[in-house]
């Protein structure tokens, strides 16, 4: 390819998507491990964090972490109201997915099939990905 976009993929920033149960509670492995990640990312201040916008546990404590360190956040919530109503969770996982990551980390709890079906989804699609875990 040659032309203005030769350079686009080599220079977009990473994507870091993250998964995780809405009742986790351990905001110090999260602190460590996007930290970690975003190392792992090259530290590029333009990382972009994606997420589902769960206003409670994982999502919404990544979230926080990531924009008290002033680097963006990209939500997706869930469509509870529209048409796939229960499954607008995995709908939403999907989507994220699909718009690619370089790296996904997971927070996972107990039975969280949001955040297995992500963590299941993320690797069938050859993205890297670390798990953490949080017992009940």
């Amino acid at each position: 390819m040659s032309g203005p976009f030769e350079d686009w993929e080599r220079t977009k920033p990473p994507r870091l998507l993250i998964t995780g149960s809405r009742n986790w509670t351990n905001r110090t492995i999260i602190q460590r491990a996007l930290r970690d990640a975003w190392m792992s990312l090259g530290m590029n201040a333009e990382t972009i964090l994606v997420t589902g916008a769960c206003p409670t546990g994982a999502d919404r404590m990544c979230e926080e972490v990531w924009e008290q360190s002033g680097l963006y956040v990209e939500r997706h919530p869930a469509d509870w109201d529209g048409p796939h109503k229960k499954r607008a969770g995995f709908v939403r996982n999907a989507e994220m997915v699909a718009l690619g990551a370089d790296m996904c980390v997971a927070f996972h709890k107990a039975n969280s099939r949001g955040t297995a079906h992500t963590i299941h989804l993320a690797q069938t699609t050859g993205i890297p990905v670390v798990v953490y875990r949080e017992e009940s």
